[in-house]
């Protein structure tokens, strides 16, 4: 848990060279996910309970479909997201970089940490004065910009072109995968 935080902060304070770092390794899709998502997710679960029990008036019930259909969402998002950005960039974007799966999923999963972070805050704290955290969320934006000339080694103006069209991959597939996810899990336990 204490690398997950490291590397956390490292991306939040020192992105620059913290890509470097991620840059250099050569982890997989399913090493990423469980070393560094699967932990946070857990701390999103424990969060998500505790403030969904204590300060609303919200049962059990509505606790497990808030974290099924988290991890699900996150999960599934995550793994359908990279798959897309990859094979539709790497046809508009030729370098050989962009065709790896394990890199744009390390890029999206590792530049996520910040939003995991205001979530795990948002979710303890159900206040909506904690909701201005939300606008936290969007360095996820900057992170992400950040390590695509140092993970898919784009640059220029094809950086542009792949930052925003990944991006409204992302958002497209993680609203679809919330809405779609939260509503079943809905039916289920409410």
């Amino acid at each position: 848990m204490a690398r997950v935080f490291k590397r956390i902060i490292n991306l939040l304070l020192f992105p620059a060279k913290e890509w470097k770092s991620i840059a250099e390794e050569k982890n997989s899709r399913k090493t990423i996910y469980v070393h560094f998502v699967v932990p946070l997710l857990c701390i999103m679960t424990v969060t998500t309970v505790t403030g969904i029990l204590l300060y609303t008036s919200h049962g059990i019930f509505y606790a497990i479909c808030r974290i099924f259909t988290l991890w699900v969402s996150i999960s599934v998002g995550l793994y359908i997201s990279s798959f897309l950005i990859t094979e539709i960039m790497a046809r508009d974007i030729d370098t050989s970089v962009t065709r790896e799966h394990n890199r744009v999923f390390a890029l999206m999963a590792y530049s996520s940490g910040a939003a995991y972070l205001v979530i795990i805050i948002v979710s303890l704290f159900p206040f909506p004065f904690f909701k201005v955290f939300l606008v936290l969320a969007f360095y996820t934006l900057y992170l992400y910009w950040m390590g695509i000339p140092h993970i898919v080694q784009v640059e220029g103006q094809k950086r542009t072109v792949y930052g925003m069209s990944s991006f409204i991959i992302m958002l497209l597939i993680y609203l679809l995968m919330f809405f779609l996810f939260g509503n079943i899990f809905e039916a289920i336990f409410i």
